[in-house]
């Protein structure tokens, strides 16, 4: 008899495969699928969205012998390394670092692929972070006209911000992604948009270590569970 859970992963994997070939660039397609999975709270394609995005890099670094592909892939592999509570795909995700940190001392001289997310300290005070953030989304949001599609937009720049390990920018990607479904829910009484604001904002919590940033965020979900039982009590 087969096992329910193997199966039911691998029905996704199928899944994120076909959605990737309705993609023209893998890069966007990965990066879709790492939001749909944060969306819906699904752990596992979360984590082989990330490690995709890794082995494209990785990829991409095998071929071209630059330095900055390898630290892509390093903060990729690592970002779902430190999220993962599964024991095969650690083991996977440590066999992939390992053979990653290999490739890199061979083809690049002794090379070894920064981690930045080691240290908080790596991106400055968190007065200047407030600031920097801020100045990236405003652009975003500034650009929304010229922009097929501002939740694209923001899941390029979320996977921009774990490929470079840029920990302040992924929590405030992940609360503005929250912040757009909040805002459709409210406009459309759809109650499955205030379901995908939750969990994107609950994935922000998970991995926030800044005090303020995880009130602000706590403060948020209060805010949106409110909205929510307004928009049920409405539709009743």
């Amino acid at each position: 008899m087969p096992d329910v859970h193997t199966s039911s992963l691998a029905d996704k994997l199928q899944a994120l495969e076909s959605c990737l070939k309705r993609q023209d660039s893998k890069d966007i397609g990965y990066g879709h699928a790492l939001r749909e999975a944060i969306v819906a709270s699904d752990h596992l394609i979360e984590l082989e969205a990330l490690k995709s995005l890794g082995d494209l890099h990785l990829q991409r670094g095998k071929l071209t012998k630059d330095s900055a592909e390898f630290d892509k892939a390093a903060a990729l592999y690592a970002a779902a390394y430190l999220r993962c509570t599964d024991p095969d795909m650690g083991q996977t995700l440590s066999h992939r670092i390992d053979y990653m940190e290999k490739l890199s001392r061979q083809l690049l001289q002794g090379y070894t692929p920064r981690y930045q997310w080691l240290s908080l300290d790596y991106w400055g005070t968190r007065d200047s972070n407030v600031l920097r953030v801020a100045e990236i989304c405003n652009k975003l949001d500034n650009d929304r006209i010229s922009q097929p599609s501002i939740e694209q937009s923001y899941t390029e720049s979320l996977v921009m911000a774990v490929n470079s390990g840029d920990m302040f920018l992924e929590l405030e990607l992940l609360k503005s992604l929250g912040d757009l479904y909040l805002e459709i829910g409210k406009k459309t009484s759809d109650v499955s948009q205030f379901s995908k604001a939750a969990n994107l904002y609950n994935k922000a919590l998970k991995i926030c270590e800044v005090p303020e940033i995880k009130q602000t965020l706590q403060h948020r979900v209060l805010y949106m569970e409110k909205v929510r039982e307004a928009v049920r009590r409405v539709s009743i």
